[in-house]
């Protein structure tokens, strides 16, 4: 603040004079009295540089004083008395009178405690530190820009939006570090947030997602992520995340705004938030699993926006060597060992269930023995342009499965068909009937497909009412209108559960044959089935009704207008009859309809008069033809053999046009009771991080009263836990630690339980039979600390600036 050349000038004039510091200093209190000035500076300057001063000269003092002259501290401790004395009578303060006391405690600092001064350079560097400490403390702690990279928060952020990120929301995140600090004292992350958090596979990389589950929910989600299901930290059921589509809005592409087709925006709602998804529909998945994720504490699962296009928590995977639970306990361990040798024994929570991303050495498995259970069945018949009459097959259906009941879908859903608005397609009568342990219903599809029929057969634990078995009545139909030709897996497949038997519609030529000689109404005509999965008794008398006979013949007389005919029993057609075949005339000639149950094969044999002159000529040719069954019952490909034209007197063969693929297909769940008293767990953790000492006492010590065990390894234990009879027990050759409980009902006795131990002590011994190598693991979890705010606002571009991202 002083001008120190002409200062020094002085002093050096003194000095030579062997003038004191006092007196130099009383000479430049005569010269440079305050009264014989005026400010050079305004009020502000001179009252911060004042204050600035004194404080550094306190502190110079403080640190340096035995280093400094003496009189010269005394006359520094009296400037700086003097200037607190005129700071005090602010804002009367005499300014010219401080700003000379400033000057005067500056030249004492300069001349005598400039060892103790910041240097230009240690002030400057000083001012950047701060500086960089504010800009990281507000980029860590209030608000960060963030430009969005990708398309998956579609539509509520598209590729190049920039936002602010709220880094306050919650809590104070420390720089450089995971550490969050005052989350007590903000709000704490809910579920429908939209966050910003360090990529869990790459930290390297920012991602945004909206939370979905929070510490300690359990999240299912079927394959396609049209369904997510949230069960609430300490809730016991499931709620669905609501969704209603918006058929006003399209989808737009990534990086503009054209529209974009096979795909559908719906509004969601999750918690306290209301906001947009959408779903590629040409990504559409039919697979009908699910996979479940129950998130750690800590930690957070995340999904995208644009939810099938996303890679979110639901895509993260890592390659890891991994163990598997079911390698030292297999399902012929299980049947070799318990007495449910004959029983399907089926594994669950493997892979299905997924508790945390770092378990690659740690696996869980549970065994359940399966018992069929008839309630809970399910079966989809599915029969296409029936190479017999569809009206036949329809009443042969509802006749062998007991649906007498005549109806009408609309009423089935429980909906007014005349509204004007209900969606029930018109498919005319269905038929329904319940029995003891499951409900049919038999319908056609609407025009012009109505010489399609379908059977629902459904348990009445899974279909709990009549209203359960319309609606899915209801799904094959969407489905089926959607297209024709889905299987009867595409269907359905919204069934839950796991379908036992789905084959298909397969090869036509390897199940059924029509050959045509003559003419029409004269000549010969034969169908026949081999090996049909349909039911022998369903197409006999389906076949039959059709003819105007058999047990059927009055309702197709009634309902359908076909004439009735009377049939006959023929009682042999060969040494292999199975007493199942009938004979009926026709008006230009004869019909055998012939079931035989030895090779599961049926035909119906048409014989006009150009071949079948009488009675007994077409049981002449019904037996030349039921002579070859059991070639064709054993190779499908000699299915033509079975009646050919040296057999008909030579009359020209007529082309027949049959679909390359078979009518009839089917989907079915076996029903099963999965009892949990019938139930083995396993449990693995191999090369435990602390050690395989400690990995095995911290399981001992879960158990209640452990009793020591021999000859499971050095060291074993045995308790009877809510599980049932458990072991535990280490491996040390491969550094493997085991536990295995297995229920009352799998193993009533301590010894079957061990026993199965023991397989896996032997099995643990080789780390092939556990250890699989370069298997893709899930890692769906964001660490806390890895969430590094909220985002909050768009501010570019400007079409949408400041808006709200909900």
């Amino acid at each position: 603040m002083a001008n120190h050349d002409s200062e020094a000038s002085e002093r050096e004039q003194g000095e030579e004079a062997g003038e004191s510091v006092a007196g130099r200093s009383a000479r430049a209190n005569v010269k440079r009295s305050p009264s014989s000035r005026t400010p050079t500076r305004s009020a502000g300057h001179i009252r911060a540089g004042a204050k600035a001063l004194s404080r550094e000269a306190q502190k110079i003092l403080r640190k340096h004083r035995p280093r400094i002259d003496a009189e010269v501290a005394a006359e520094i401790d009296a400037t700086i008395v003097e200037i607190e004395r005129i700071r005090a009578q602010r804002p009367n303060e005499d300014i010219a009178a401080l700003e000379y006391q400033a000057e005067h405690l500056d030249e004492l600092l300069h001349h005598h405690a400039s060892f103790a001064r910041k240097s230009a350079l240690r002030d400057t560097l000083e001012n950047i530190g701060i500086a960089v400490l504010v800009a990281l403390t507000v980029r860590s702690c209030v608000y960060e820009p963030f430009k969005i990279p990708s398309g998956s928060m579609m539509p509520t952020l598209r590729a190049g939006d920039h936002i602010f990120v709220n880094k306050f929301a919650y809590g104070v995140q420390i720089p450089l570090t995971t550490n969050v600090v005052g989350e007590d004292m903000v709000s704490s992350i809910e579920r429908g947030d939209v966050i910003v958090f360090r990529y869990p596979l790459d930290e390297t990389d920012d991602f945004i997602k909206r939370v979905i589950g929070l510490p300690g929910d359990t999240v299912r989600v079927n394959s396609d992520r049209r369904k997510i299901e949230i069960k609430r930290a300490g809730s016991d059921r499931f709620e669905t995340v609501e969704r209603e589509p918006l058929t006003d809005q399209a989808c737009r592409a990534e990086n503009s705004d054209q529209p974009i087709e096979n795909c559908t925006v719906f509004r969601e709602t999750l918690d306290n938030h209301v906001y947009e998804v959408r779903y590629r529909d040409d990504l559409r998945s039919n697979d009908p699993s699910k996979r479940t994720y129950l998130v750690p504490e800590g930690h957070l699962l995340v999904m995208g926006d644009n939810r099938n296009a996303s890679h979110d928590s639901l895509a993260w995977t890592v390659i890891a060597d991994t163990v598997s639970a079911a390698g030292v306990v297999t399902r012929a361990d299980i049947r070799d060992v318990t007495a449910h040798k004959k029983e399907r024994i089926e594994l669950h929570d493997n892979g299905d269930v997924i508790r945390a991303n770092d378990g690659a050495n740690i696996d869980r498995a549970r065994y359940l023995a399966e018992r069929e259970s008839p309630d809970r069945d399910f079966v989809l018949e599915v029969w296409r342009a029936p190479p017999i009459d569809a009206d036949a097959v329809y009443e042969s259906l509802a006749h062998h499965y007991g649906a007498t009941e005549s109806t009408t879908l609309a009423a089935v859903l429980g909906t007014d068909p005349d509204d004007g608005e209900s969606p029930v397609p018109n498919v005319g009568e269905v038929r329904h009937g319940v029995g003891e342990a499951a409900a049919d219903l038999i319908f056609r599809a609407p025009a012009p497909h109505d010489d399609v029929v379908f059977r629902i057969h459904c348990g009445t634990k899974r279909c709990l009412d009549k209203l359960d078995l319309g609606t899915r009545a209801g799904w094959v139909l969407e489905n089926f209108d959607a297209n024709p030709e889905y299987a009867a897996r595409e269907l359905l497949v919204r069934e839950p559960g796991r379908a036992d038997t789905f084959p298909g519609r397969g090869k036509q030529v390897e199940r059924y044959l029509e050959r045509r000689f003559g003419p029409a109404g004269e000549g010969v005509r034969i169908r026949a089935w081999r090996d049909p999965h349909e039911q022998m008794a369903v197409l006999r008398d389906a076949a039959l009704a059709e003819l105007g006979t058999g047990p059927l013949a009055a309702a197709m007389s009634e309902r359908h207008g076909v004439e009735r005919r009377e049939a006959a029993a023929i009682t042999d057609l060969g040494p292999d009859s199975s007493g199942d075949a009938w004979i009926i005339e026709l008006d230009g000639g004869w019909a055998v309809v012939d079931a035989n149950a030895k090779f599961n094969v049926l035909t119906v044999l048409e014989c006009g008069r150009r071949r079948c002159k009488s009675r007994a000529d077409a049981i002449e040719l019904a037996t030349t033809v039921a002579s070859r069954y059991e070639i064709v019952a054993k190779e499908a490909e000699r299915l033509p053999e079975l009646l050919g034209q040296a057999d008909v007197g030579g009359l020209p063969e007529i082309p027949v046009n049959l679909p390359s693929l078979y009518y009839w297909d089917h989907l079915t769940f076996v029903g099963a009771v999965l009892d949990d008293s019938h139930a083995i767990h396993v449990e693995i953790e191999w090369q435990p991080e602390q050690g395989l000492d400690a990995a095995l006492e911290a399981r001992k010590q879960a158990l209640k009263s452990p009793e020591a065990v021999e000859g499971l390894g050095p060291a074993a234990w045995y308790a009877f836990t809510p599980n049932g009879h458990t072991f535990v027990f280490s491996v040390p050759e491969t550094a493997l630690v085991v536990e295995l409980s297995c229920k009352s009902g799998m193993c009533p006795d301590r010894e079957i339980a061990r026993a199965l131990a023991e397989r896996a002590r032997d099995k643990g011994g080789d780390p092939e039979n556990f250890v699989q190598k370069g298997v893709s693991r899930p890692r769906p979890f964001v660490p806390r600390g890895n969430v590094k705010g909220r985002a909050e606002v768009i501010w570019w571009p400007t079409s949408r600036f400041w808006k709200k991202i909900d």
